[in-house]
């Protein structure tokens, strides 16, 4: 046998044997480890970020019928996803799913619904273990790796209660209220709860609680236009009324008003609505037919009228739970045909009391001046007085001084005095005697003109001579003059004479 295979063609089959073994090891090595290779990759599970892996079991028990989530060890999909991440699973016997996560935006909350489980009893809402349906606990905003096909997510918004307002809190599901009768129930009992929410964020299950905001700022009621106010008059005339209400609710029954009066989305519509017009109106006609028309003209009544109104109100809405904080009647007009005398009359009142006002502000103005007067006449006066007194003393001292200075200068005077009396007399006696010299010379040239007239016989003819004598040395002069106007009066003379004889 060896002597068959060491020669001929034979002798090289061992080698190539060999050879064939090696390679077929070789293959079967690399087809090994490529099938590994696949069946590693392929059981390689790789979630992303923001995804989640749900698994499928391929393997295992028939799960009961009906059942969408199997139990461990059973086929069929598995209650808990795989997170973000690298793993590997026996491709064999598992499937699975990538899916998103579930994200839940700020503002927003997430409700859980079950899947599978068994069925709810009559009237529940809330599924417990092992039960399908809605589950009690919602998700707040964030990011959740969950098996949505064993739990779907329903995404809502979050209740948020601005300032100024609260959250009333209606719970939809608990236990039966112990009083049906009442508009609010216990703590924990099903139905409108006494206690509000102060203003923040909530995240409610909305199949559970709901949480409505209430404002419960204060609002302001015009009643104007579609809302304006009428009512009869005592007499039967139609009044109209206009005015304002600023009210709000009593924060220590919003819950009550709310669940009594409020049937829309605008909780201040649904008051104004149903408790202020409704009262406004009612109080304003009882008050209001029991005055005459003109009655709503005058100043007076419209006051009254303000006044019961107000108090009329706010005793009616703070029995509802509302608190009225003013109530201004702006105006009221009767029938046209009755308000032009009446406002005229009306007028003329108010102008009388105007010009009263006037008087008296003006009779109080001048009081005040003259206080302010006096209060300057006291403040002058005083002034005056310490003038006075400084002047007083100022002038005592100048009075001992001026005194002082008054008796030097006495005696001065009296010495100048002396010295004039006998300067006096020395004047006096050369007066006297240039007195008596004239007197001499007087007498001694009346003497001679007494001579001189008796020369002449009388008086006349001595003036005459003495006129003669002043005119004789002129009249001399003037004839003398032939430049002068006598002798061209003698030369036209002349002249004229000269002509006449030559005639």
């Amino acid at each position: 046998m060896v002597d068959v295979f060491s020669r001929g063609p034979f002798a090289r089959l061992p080698e190539l044997l060999d050879k064939a073994f090696r390679w077929g090891l070789l293959v079967c090595g690399a087809v090994a480890g490529i099938v590994l290779i696949v069946f590693l990759i392929s059981g390689t599970v790789v979630v992303e970020r923001g995804k989640v892996a749900i698994l499928i079991r391929k393997t295992g028990d028939e799960p009961p019928n009906g059942t969408i989530i199997a139990e461990p060890g059973q086929k069929g999909i598995q209650p808990d996803p795989l997170a973000e991440g690298w793993y590997w699973r026996n491709p064999y016997s598992w499937d699975w799913v990538i899916a998103d996560q579930v994200e839940i935006q700020p503002g927003h909350l997430g409700v859980k619904v079950r899947n599978f489980g068994g069925p709810l009893p009559p009237g529940q809402v809330i599924a417990g273990e092992g039960q399908k349906g809605i589950l009690r606990d919602p998700l707040l905003p964030g990011r959740y790796a969950m098996n949505t096909l064993a739990t779907s997510v329903k995404i809502h918004k979050a209740v948020s209660v601005e300032s100024g307002h609260v959250g009333v809190v209606t719970l939809l599901s608990g236990r039966e209220p112990a009083n049906s009768n009442e508009f609010l129930v216990q703590e924990g009992e099903r139905g409108t709860q006494k206690k509000t929410l102060p203003p923040g964020t909530y995240y409610p299950n909305p199949y559970i609680e709901m949480i409505i905001p209430v404002d419960s700022r204060s609002h302001r009621f015009d009643m104007t236009g579609d809302r304006i106010i009428k009512f009869p008059s005592l007499d039967g005339f139609d009044i109209t009324m206009e005015g304002t209400i600023e009210w709000f609710i009593d924060p220590a029954r919003v819950a009550e008003v709310f669940v009594k009066y409020v049937d829309g989305p605008d909780s201040v519509k649904s008051i104004v609505e149903e408790i202020i017009l409704p009262n406004a109106r009612a109080f304003s006609r009882i008050e209001g037919s029991k005055h005459l028309a003109r009655d709503f003209i005058g100043g007076i009544t419209r006051e009254k009228f303000q006044e019961q109104f107000l108090a009329g109100l706010k005793k009616s809405c703070a029995a509802q739970g509302v608190i009225i904080q003013s109530a201004l009647v702006r105006g009221t007009t009767p029938p046209e045909a009755i308000t032009k005398p009446i406002k005229e009359r009306e007028l003329a009142i108010r102008l009388r009391e105007m010009y009263l006002q006037q008087k008296e502000r003006e009779r109080q103005q001048k009081l005040l001046a003259m206080e302010e007067k006096m209060k300057e006449r006291k403040t002058l006066t005083k002034q005056a007085e310490a003038d006075a007194a400084v002047m007083i003393t100022k002038s005592s001292q100048e009075k001992d001084v001026a005194i002082i200075d008054s008796n030097r200068k006495l005696e001065v005077a009296r010495l100048q005095l002396q010295a004039a009396k006998n300067q006096a007399e020395a004047i006096t006696a050369e007066g006297k005697a240039k007195a008596d010299v004239i007197v001499f010379r007087n007498a001694a040239e009346a003497q001679g003109l007494k001579n001189s007239v008796a020369a002449f016989g009388d008086g006349d003819a001595y003036v005459r001579y003495l006129l003669h004598a002043k005119i004789a040395p002129g009249i001399a002069y003037i004839l003398s003059n032939t430049d002068g106007p006598f002798s061209e009066l003698f030369r036209r003379a002349l002249e004229v004479s000269g002509k006449k004889e030559g005639k």
